[in-house]
């Protein structure tokens, strides 16, 4: 079962169920949608992830050598697909607030300080990512509302969009005819990547030239210097494997060719290695996703489980199986 497929089932049982679809200000999410994320911290020494948390979703830190997870962000807001600026300092991701059928993009210090609302309103904005600079933020915004009053994590994705770290300076970069998700920034910071429903494109962040087709499967994920690709290929959940390829999508290989259900790719950013998530259907395709995290090199030779799926249930009380 694809990604794309379960968000379809997860849609339709919602209705089923009687929920009042596109009530003007309610936001609903249902348990278990496939929504966490994970992000490398700049120095490679710490994951960035929202798991299990006050709002339905927190934000926390799992660092790399000694296995701990610290909370960054208690809110009753749900919080999800955070990243790092370049420094590492501060964090921008997106929220849903109680009452609020949107998702609006937000930025918080390292420590869980300084939180600020960078966008407010009536859509559903996510998929944020900082320049190479840390001066600029893209991200995706969703304005149709084709589900109703749900959150963009459904299907993320609309018009690509930039705005200054501030908040300052919103601009729309994409066409409202193409359906554009999950955007980043050039290594040189001087066009935006993103994919749409048929192809991946690449557009310059100034607008002064329509958006040009880019080899590689649509939601590949560019390596930080710009040299490799990574994505997730395969019909079904068990099928999933996490392939790599030059960035004209030459030389092709799979990393995990020995596990299914392998997804969301993201590189390292000395582009030694590569985390995933792995998800597993424990009480069959009708229950709960549930999702571990895992390593593996860029040689696919060594490909590790670096936590169990109680990491994202119940992240805090959370220890390591073995000394690391």
């Amino acid at each position: 079962m694809t990604v794309a497929f379960r968000s379809i089932i997860c849609v339709v049982m919602v209705c089923l169920c009687g929920c009042p679809l596109g009530t003007p200000r309610d936001h609903y999410r249902p348990q278990g949608h496939q929504d966490i994320t994970i992000a490398v911290s700049p120095k490679d020494d710490a994951i960035l992830f929202n798991a299990a948390g006050s709002g339905g979703r927190d934000l926390y830190l799992l660092g790399l050598t000694d296995l701990k997870v610290i909370r960054i962000a208690e809110t009753p807001d749900y919080e999800t697909a955070p990243s790092f600026s370049p420094d590492g300092l501060r964090i921008v991701y997106t929220a849903g607030i109680p009452g609020d059928r949107a998702d609006h993009i937000f930025t918080i210090r390292h420590d869980g300080s300084a939180r600020t609302q960078l966008t407010d309103i009536d859509a559903n904005d996510t998929s944020p990512r900082f320049s190479p600079d840390g001066e600029t933020i893209v991200f995706a915004r969703d304005k149709t509302y084709n589900w109703g009053g749900l959150a963009a994590n459904w299907e993320p994705g609309g018009v690509i969009c930039l705005i200054d770290a501030d908040g300052a300076n919103l601009r729309q970069l994409t066409s409202d005819e193409d359906f554009a998700f999950d955007p980043y920034f050039s290594a040189d910071g001087t066009r935006i990547v993103y994919s749409t429903v048929n192809r991946r494109m690449s557009i310059p962040v100034d607008g002064s030239a329509a958006p040009q087709p880019l080899p590689g499967p649509i939601g590949a994920v560019p390596s930080y210097d710009g040299k490799t690709i990574a994505y997730s290929k395969g019909t079904y959940s068990p099928d999933l494997k996490i392939f790599m390829a030059n960035a004209d999508a030459t030389s092709e290989r799979v990393l995990t060719s020995n596990m299914g259900g392998c997804y969301r790719p993201v590189f390292t950013h000395a582009g030694d290695r590569l985390y995933f998530l792995r998800e597993e259907w424990p009480d069959g395709y009708t229950g709960v996703p549930k999702f571990s995290l895992w390593e593996t090199a860029t040689d696919g030779i060594t490909v590790r489980s670096l936590t169990d799926r109680g990491l994202f249930e119940a992240p805090l009380n959370w220890k390591p199986r073995t000394t690391p």
